[in-house]
């Protein structure tokens, strides 16, 4: 929950994104910027705002709800990696009005590896919906899935009639086709990039 002095920071800065600590402590009618600093500080902790160079860009005013989407660590964009709903690290908070409608199925992953490049880069967040985990993928959609007990980020794409598994980064990985023999499991379809 955001303090009072946190929501009048947060407007203050919205309107100016390159406003100084002075400023902002003279527009409060404060005379140390320490107190400014410290909340700045706990702002951009807490996901409210964040750098970019000079300027701080509000990223939430707090007048939003917010929902907590449990995170779940790397997901491997190459080889390797598992998942298990028991493996929550922590609870990612943010603004619902970024998220689909119906946020109780909604899982954070970060990606790990290079397949994904350019559109997924390592680090990046992830949110994936594991209400579509029992339909069919459309093509395109990045899925989050297990191939013969090994996690993958990959893109989901039907050549020739044969449904694929693709990385992103095609000169270096190979597609995975899909038939019998795989052990194939959809945990969630890619809803939102970043955060």
């Amino acid at each position: 929950m955001l303090k009072e002095r946190q929501k009048e920071i947060l407007s203050i800065i919205k309107n100016a994104p390159s406003i100084t600590l002075e400023e902002i402590a003279s527009k409060l009618n404060l005379k140390s910027v320490s107190n400014i600093h410290a909340h700045i500080q706990k702002l951009i902790e807490q996901g409210y705002l964040k750098k970019s160079g000079r300027s701080l860009i509000v990223k939430n005013t707090g007048d939003d709800p917010i929902s907590y989407i449990p995170f779940f660590g790397y997901a491997q964009c190459g080889t390797n990696g598992c998942f298990s709903e028991d493996d929550v690290l922590d609870y990612i908070p943010m603004p619902t009005r970024f998220l689909p409608r119906n946020t109780d199925d909604l899982i954070a992953m970060k990606a790990k590896g290079d397949s994904m490049e350019p559109n997924i880069q390592e680090e990046d967040l992830l949110i994936f919906d594991k209400s579509q985990s029992n339909y069919h993928p459309r093509e395109n959609d990045i899925l989050l899935c297990q191939v013969d007990g090994e996690l993958k980020i990959k893109r989901f794409v039907i050549k020739q009639n044969k449904p694929l598994l693709i990385s992103d980064n095609k000169a270096k990985y190979e597609p995975i086709e899909l038939d019998e023999s795989n052990n194939f499991n959809i945990i969630g379809k890619m809803v939102k990039l970043g955060g």
